[in-house]
């Protein structure tokens, strides 16, 4: 199941920056680059956050999340991107990444970046229809992809 959620003081809003601090760790160690912002982020920094989150939930843990950012000009940027590994390759981003598009009520873009070298994110991105458009190298020589894809 999947649903919604306001960041809040509160278990599940924990065990989501739980699930966070592990899923980011496996991408730091595929980046061999540990100050990923979700990474470096404290509980109070991410109590603050104006990202809508939605959770893949079963038998009530949360096996992964998505949020999004909508930028207001007719974009949605996909900021993160966690499932927890004991649950990698269940289909879980996949399922996270369509739920996002079926709440599109109008054509828009929706962005999403990732390390170069994280290929299960870039092979779910890419099966899912997103188009490589950029490369960047950014702090500490790590290139980072952006991948789009325009939802009519």
């Amino acid at each position: 199941m999947i649903r919604e959620l306001q960041v809040r003081n509160n278990d599940q809003s924990k065990a989501l920056y739980g699930l966070q601090k592990v899923a980011y760790q496996i991408e730091a160690n595929m980046l061999d680059f540990h100050e990923i912002p979700p990474l470096m982020e404290s509980f109070a920094q991410f109590l603050k956050t104006t990202e809508m989150f939605y959770l893949y939930i079963e038998e009530g843990s949360i096996l992964g999340a998505v949020s999004i950012d909508d930028d207001s000009n007719q974009a949605i940027e996909v900021t993160r991107m966690m499932v927890d590994p004991r649950h990698f390759r269940k289909g879980i981003a996949t399922k996270l990444l369509q739920h996002i598009e079926t709440l599109l009520n109008e054509p828009c873009m929706l962005k999403v970046a990732t390390g170069a070298k994280n290929i299960p994110a870039i092979q779910l991105y890419q099966s899912q229809g997103y188009q490589l458009v950029e490369r960047k190298v950014v702090k500490g020589g790590v290139e980072l992809v952006y991948f789009e894809k325009n939802i009519n």
